[in-house]
């Protein structure tokens, strides 16, 4: 299923840049200063930086002001209120003037080749559908890499990287914005869902809609890696998978083929049961003691499950559904 394209404003720069690195960033300013220090260091240099401030309330602007000031690439500082990293990243967009778009988050450690792993990809395919997806691993540094963190990655319960270094051919549904590169014109053709205003599934949801529009050819670059410095928890990773509920509602809302198959009632009702505030915080608790101890375990998975399901239903709620 397809839906129509939206026309939205398309600002056609000079294309003085090869390619250019978009940001998006809220409260995060410590990390976010590694990062542009990390792009400082690229073997590659014929590149523009954007970073798009989504209402920080932190020390961001005073720091990105600053660095305005002192940035040894092109840079641009934007800000716009809270409204999540879809608008950000379109606002991003409409100011590029480079031929490529580089897409990272403000927590992505890039190795000094990276820029020129993507530069390179797009060179040698110039057609609009191409669209290059980077490894991105734990950094191992400044952070404890738990096992919990490990069988994120590991087993796709947040990325599936182990499926393309084991030689899965990337789809749409690898189109992390982490680390991910294509041409300007196709994302300003064919922009971010703004509806999404949280960090969750807003990518997914273009991979999808450009595959169904037969415009996206991915490719896998695996010495394009970066780090990933965020250290997660068990419990942060149900507040999260919460959020994820709520945008996977969202997506089967624009396209119903991704709205999860139906339960049986019985199922439906012991699932509600769970979710109660009073129980689902005990299971959580216990969850999580038995996480420090065993990765993966039952008990585990399915309270991120509940997460989920609860994000969802809430999101249904308020919807109307």
């Amino acid at each position: 299923m397809a839906t129509r394209e939206t026309p939205r404003e398309h600002v056609t720069g000079t294309n003085t840049y090869p390619i250019g690195i978009v940001i998006p960033t809220y409260n995060r300013v410590d990390i976010l200063q590694t990062c542009l220090e990390r792009l400082e260091a690229q073997t590659f240099k014929n590149f523009e930086v954007i970073v798009v401030d989504d209402g920080s309330t932190d020390s961001t602007p005073h720091v990105m002001n600053e660095y305005r000031t002192r940035a040894p690439f092109a840079f641009q500082y934007l800000r716009q209120s809270n409204s999540g990293p879809a608008r950000a990243r379109n606002q991003a967009i409409k100011n590029l003037d480079s031929t490529t778009c580089l897409l990272l988050g403000d927590d992505i450690l890039a190795s000094p080749n990276l820029v020129f792993q993507h530069y390179e990809h797009h060179r040698l395919h110039c057609e609009m559908e191409a669209v290059a997806v980077g490894l991105t691993r734990w950094s191992e540094q400044g952070q404890i890499v738990t096992p919990f963190m490990r069988w994120l990655d590991r087993d796709g319960a947040q990325f599936a990287y182990g499926d393309l270094l084991g030689g899965l051919p990337p789809t749409w549904e690898h189109f992390y914005t982490s680390n991910l590169s294509l041409k300007t014109d196709q994302l300003r053709l064919h922009p971010f869902d703004e509806r999404f205003r949280k960090a969750a599934m807003e990518d997914i949801e273009l991979g999808y809609r450009l595959s169904m529009n037969n415009r996206l050819t991915m490719s896998f670059l695996r010495d394009a890696v970066a780090e990933h410095f965020h250290p997660t928890t068990f419990r942060q990773a149900c507040r999260r998978m919460v959020g994820l509920g709520a945008s996977a509602y969202l997506l089967g809302k624009i396209w119903p083929e991704h709205r999860p198959k139906p339960v049986s009632t019985s199922r439906l009702r012991f699932r509600t049961f769970l979710q109660q505030s009073w129980l689902l915080a005990r299971l959580t608790d216990a969850a999580d003691l038995w996480t420090q101890i065993r990765v993966p375990n039952p008990l585990m998975q399915r309270v991120l499950s509940l997460h989920s399901t609860l994000g969802y239903r809430e999101a249904a709620q308020r919807d109307g559904s």
